[in-house]
Protein backbone atom coordinates (compact mmCIF):
# COMPACT_ATOMS: atom_id res chain seq x y z
CA UNK A 1 0.00 0.00 0.00
CA UNK A 2 1.54 3.40 -1.00
CA UNK A 3 1.76 6.17 1.51
CA UNK A 4 -0.89 8.37 -0.01
CA UNK A 5 -3.83 5.46 0.53
CA UNK A 6 -2.61 5.10 3.92
CA UNK A 7 -3.55 8.68 4.97
CA UNK A 8 -1.72 10.80 7.16
CA UNK A 9 -1.11 10.34 11.12
CA UNK A 10 -4.21 11.35 13.17
CA UNK A 11 -2.29 13.92 15.48
CA UNK A 12 -0.61 15.64 12.53
CA UNK A 13 -4.45 15.69 10.81
CA UNK A 14 -5.95 17.36 13.64
CA UNK A 15 -3.24 20.11 14.39
CA UNK A 16 -3.57 21.25 10.58
CA UNK A 17 -6.75 21.68 10.94
CA UNK A 18 -7.23 23.15 14.61
CA UNK A 19 -4.18 25.39 14.39
CA UNK A 20 -2.53 24.09 17.31
CA UNK A 21 0.57 22.28 18.04
CA UNK A 22 1.43 18.75 17.66
CA UNK A 23 1.55 18.23 21.66
CA UNK A 24 -2.22 19.81 22.12
CA UNK A 25 -3.44 17.68 19.34
CA UNK A 26 -2.07 14.35 21.36
CA UNK A 27 -3.65 15.64 23.89
CA UNK A 28 -6.93 15.80 22.62
CA UNK A 29 -6.73 13.09 20.76
CA UNK A 30 -5.79 10.68 24.06
CA UNK A 31 -8.54 12.20 25.94
CA UNK A 32 -11.43 11.25 23.71
CA UNK A 33 -12.18 14.47 22.17
CA UNK A 34 -11.20 13.19 18.25
CA UNK A 35 -14.03 11.14 16.16
CA UNK A 36 -13.10 9.58 12.78
CA UNK A 37 -16.11 9.01 10.58
CA UNK A 38 -18.24 8.52 13.78
CA UNK A 39 -15.96 6.76 15.97
CA UNK A 40 -13.80 8.64 18.86
CA UNK A 41 -9.93 7.44 18.21
CA UNK A 42 -7.81 7.71 21.16
CA UNK A 43 -4.59 6.73 18.88
CA UNK A 44 -2.51 9.84 17.72
CA UNK A 45 -0.74 7.41 15.58
CA UNK A 46 -3.72 6.20 13.80
CA UNK A 47 -3.72 6.92 10.16
CA UNK A 48 -6.83 8.55 8.02
CA UNK A 49 -7.38 9.03 4.77
CA UNK A 50 -8.59 12.31 3.20
CA UNK A 51 -11.67 11.30 2.85
CA UNK A 52 -12.43 10.03 6.23
CA UNK A 53 -14.29 12.67 8.26
CA UNK A 54 -12.60 14.26 11.64
CA UNK A 55 -14.60 15.70 14.29
CA UNK A 56 -13.25 17.60 17.35
CA UNK A 57 -14.87 17.97 20.57
CA UNK A 58 -14.17 21.66 21.87
CA UNK A 59 -15.47 20.66 25.11
CA UNK A 60 -13.17 17.49 25.87
CA UNK A 61 -10.35 19.75 24.28
CA UNK A 62 -10.77 22.50 27.17
CA UNK A 63 -10.54 19.27 29.89
CA UNK A 64 -7.93 17.44 27.95
CA UNK A 65 -5.35 20.75 27.82
CA UNK A 66 -5.86 22.17 30.93
CA UNK A 67 -3.89 21.72 33.92
CA UNK A 68 -5.54 19.69 36.96
CA UNK A 69 -5.45 19.07 40.34
CA UNK A 70 -7.18 16.45 42.81
CA UNK A 71 -7.90 15.91 46.33
CA UNK A 72 -8.69 12.36 47.44
CA UNK A 73 -9.48 10.65 50.29
CA UNK A 74 -7.07 8.06 51.06
CA UNK A 75 -8.38 5.15 52.84
CA UNK A 76 -5.77 3.56 55.59
CA UNK A 77 -3.54 0.66 54.92
CA UNK A 78 -3.76 1.35 50.72
CA UNK A 79 -1.26 2.37 48.48
CA UNK A 80 -2.55 5.72 46.94
CA UNK A 81 -1.01 5.64 43.02
CA UNK A 82 -2.32 6.35 39.61
CA UNK A 83 -3.84 3.00 39.23
CA UNK A 84 -5.55 3.03 42.49
CA UNK A 85 -6.69 6.62 41.64
CA UNK A 86 -7.79 5.39 38.13
CA UNK A 87 -9.67 1.98 39.32
CA UNK A 88 -11.09 3.03 43.27
CA UNK A 89 -12.04 6.50 42.69
CA UNK A 90 -13.99 5.62 39.76
CA UNK A 91 -12.63 8.51 37.65
CA UNK A 92 -13.28 6.45 34.01
CA UNK A 93 -17.00 6.53 35.01
CA UNK A 94 -17.04 10.40 36.14
CA UNK A 95 -15.68 11.45 32.64
CA UNK A 96 -15.49 9.03 29.74
CA UNK A 97 -12.82 9.38 27.65
CA UNK A 98 -11.00 12.58 30.04
CA UNK A 99 -8.49 9.96 32.46
CA UNK A 100 -6.92 8.03 29.74
CA UNK A 101 -4.04 6.03 30.65
CA UNK A 102 -1.75 8.95 28.57
CA UNK A 103 -3.24 11.49 30.58
CA UNK A 104 -2.85 9.83 33.72
CA UNK A 105 0.32 9.05 33.26
CA UNK A 106 1.16 12.89 33.88
CA UNK A 107 -0.46 13.29 36.86
CA UNK A 108 1.75 13.08 39.62
CA UNK A 109 1.35 12.89 43.82
CA UNK A 110 3.31 15.57 45.43
CA UNK A 111 3.90 15.22 49.40
CA UNK A 112 2.30 11.44 49.44
CA UNK A 113 1.00 9.81 51.88
CA UNK A 114 2.38 6.45 53.80
CA UNK A 115 0.33 3.41 53.44
CA UNK A 116 -0.77 2.86 56.96
CA UNK A 117 -2.48 6.65 56.93
CA UNK A 118 -5.59 7.94 56.03
CA UNK A 119 -6.31 11.34 55.04
CA UNK A 120 -6.00 14.08 52.53
CA UNK A 121 -3.99 12.92 49.36
CA UNK A 122 -3.50 15.48 46.10
CA UNK A 123 -2.85 14.29 42.31
CA UNK A 124 -1.73 17.00 40.05
CA UNK A 125 -0.18 17.74 35.89
CA UNK A 126 -0.36 21.72 37.44
CA UNK A 127 3.27 22.66 37.41
CA UNK A 128 2.39 25.15 39.55
CA UNK A 129 0.83 23.04 42.36
CA UNK A 130 3.72 20.68 42.35
CA UNK A 131 6.79 23.82 42.50
CA UNK A 132 4.36 25.23 45.10
CA UNK A 133 4.02 22.03 47.52
CA UNK A 134 7.58 21.12 46.53
CA UNK A 135 8.90 24.20 47.64
CA UNK A 136 11.36 22.95 50.27
CA UNK A 137 12.39 26.68 51.33
CA UNK A 138 8.74 27.10 52.61
CA UNK A 139 7.16 23.54 53.37
CA UNK A 140 3.39 23.58 53.60
CA UNK A 141 1.93 23.00 57.18
CA UNK A 142 -0.62 19.87 57.67
CA UNK A 143 -2.74 19.34 60.44
CA UNK A 144 -2.74 15.47 61.50
CA UNK A 145 -5.52 14.02 63.59
CA UNK A 146 -4.10 10.27 65.43
CA UNK A 147 -6.65 8.42 67.37
CA UNK A 148 -4.56 6.41 70.28
CA UNK A 149 -6.43 3.89 72.34
CA UNK A 150 -7.27 4.58 75.91
CA UNK A 151 -5.77 7.93 77.45
CA UNK A 152 -2.39 9.11 76.70
CA UNK A 153 0.62 8.54 78.46
CA UNK A 154 1.99 11.71 80.89
CA UNK A 155 4.50 13.58 78.74
CA UNK A 156 3.24 12.35 75.53
CA UNK A 157 1.99 15.71 74.24
CA UNK A 158 5.27 17.55 75.81
CA UNK A 159 6.90 15.35 73.97
CA UNK A 160 5.23 15.75 70.43
CA UNK A 161 5.46 19.61 71.09
CA UNK A 162 8.36 20.78 69.54
CA UNK A 163 10.39 23.37 67.07
CA UNK A 164 7.43 23.77 64.50
CA UNK A 165 4.84 21.33 65.59
CA UNK A 166 2.12 21.99 67.44
CA UNK A 167 0.12 19.05 69.60
CA UNK A 168 -3.27 19.25 71.35
CA UNK A 169 -5.95 17.27 72.85
CA UNK A 170 -8.95 17.05 70.51
CA UNK A 171 -10.96 14.61 72.25
CA UNK A 172 -10.59 12.21 74.76
CA UNK A 173 -13.28 9.07 76.47
CA UNK A 174 -12.00 6.53 78.57
CA UNK A 175 -11.51 4.33 75.80
CA UNK A 176 -9.75 6.66 73.38
CA UNK A 177 -7.71 9.79 72.84
CA UNK A 178 -7.66 12.11 69.54
CA UNK A 179 -4.75 14.14 69.35
CA UNK A 180 -4.54 17.20 66.33
CA UNK A 181 -0.91 17.51 65.16
CA UNK A 182 0.00 20.67 63.40
CA UNK A 183 3.46 21.32 61.28
CA UNK A 184 6.02 21.35 58.73
CA UNK A 185 7.95 18.94 57.25
CA UNK A 186 5.91 16.43 59.13
CA UNK A 187 7.12 12.69 58.52
CA UNK A 188 3.47 10.81 58.56
CA UNK A 189 5.35 6.98 59.06
CA UNK A 190 7.63 8.52 61.10
CA UNK A 191 5.24 10.32 63.24
CA UNK A 192 2.94 7.12 63.34
CA UNK A 193 5.61 4.74 64.44
CA UNK A 194 7.20 7.21 66.86
CA UNK A 195 3.07 7.21 68.85
CA UNK A 196 2.55 3.44 68.35
CA UNK A 197 4.93 2.80 70.63
CA UNK A 198 3.84 5.16 73.23
CA UNK A 199 0.28 4.30 73.06
CA UNK A 200 -1.79 1.91 70.48
CA UNK A 201 -2.04 3.91 67.02
CA UNK A 202 -5.41 3.09 65.89
CA UNK A 203 -5.68 5.94 63.43
CA UNK A 204 -3.72 8.53 61.13
CA UNK A 205 -5.02 10.97 59.24
CA UNK A 206 -3.88 13.90 57.48
CA UNK A 207 -6.37 16.62 57.85
CA UNK A 208 -5.26 19.36 56.18
CA UNK A 209 -2.31 20.58 53.81
CA UNK A 210 -1.87 24.73 53.97
CA UNK A 211 -5.37 25.77 53.99
CA UNK A 212 -6.88 23.56 52.12
CA UNK A 213 -9.03 20.55 54.43
CA UNK A 214 -10.05 16.86 53.51
CA UNK A 215 -13.93 18.04 54.14
CA UNK A 216 -16.58 17.19 52.92
CA UNK A 217 -14.96 14.25 51.25
CA UNK A 218 -15.34 10.50 52.57
CA UNK A 219 -13.22 7.57 52.08
CA UNK A 220 -12.39 7.09 48.49
CA UNK A 221 -13.78 10.00 47.44
CA UNK A 222 -12.19 13.06 45.23
CA UNK A 223 -13.38 16.00 43.76
CA UNK A 224 -11.41 19.02 41.81
CA UNK A 225 -9.44 21.37 42.96
CA UNK A 226 -11.87 24.45 41.97
CA UNK A 227 -9.83 27.87 40.76
CA UNK A 228 -10.33 29.82 43.39
CA UNK A 229 -9.02 27.14 45.96
CA UNK A 230 -5.20 27.92 46.97
CA UNK A 231 -3.22 25.45 49.33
Amino acid sequence: MIPSEEGIRLAKRVADEQNCSRREAEALIVAGGVQVAGQVVTDPARRVRPEQAVQVNRLVSMAALAPMTLVVFKPAHRVANLAWLQDTAGLKAAQPGIWGPERLAKMQMPMPLPKPASGLCIFTDDVGVLRHLEDRRSPMEEEWMATLGGEVPEGLIRGLNGPGIRASINRQTETLTVLRIAGKDIDGLELGRWLDVRCPLQDLRRQRVGRLSLAPLAPGQWRHLADHERF
